[in-house]
C-alpha cells in the first residue's frame, strides 16, 4: 500500500532512523521519520489525521484529489 500512504511503510524512502531524535509524540528515542520528530508509530496516525484534514479541506473548495 503506501504509495498513497508513505509514511506508513517502514521502508519507504522518507522513513529513516535518527537514533538521537526524541519523538515529541511518545517522548521515546530513536525517531525513524523524515515527516518530523516522531517515532513511527506516533507519525503514522498523526499523518492519516492530517491527511484526512487536508481531503476534507479540498473538497470543501471544490478540490478533489486526482
Amino acid at each position: 500500500m503506501t504509495d498513497e500512504r508513505p509514511w506508513a511503510d517502514p521502508n519507504a524512502r522518507g522513513n529513516k532512523l535518527r537514533p538521537n531524535v526524541k519523538c515529541i509524540g511518545c517522548g521515546k528515542l530513536g525517531c525513524i521519520t523524515h515527516w518530523g520528530p516522531w517515532c513511527f508509530e506516533c507519525n503514522v496516525p498523526r499523518m492519516d489525521r492530517l491527511d484526512k484534514s487536508m481531503d476534507e479541506l479540498a473538497r470543501s473548495i471544490g478540490m478533489e484529489r486526482e
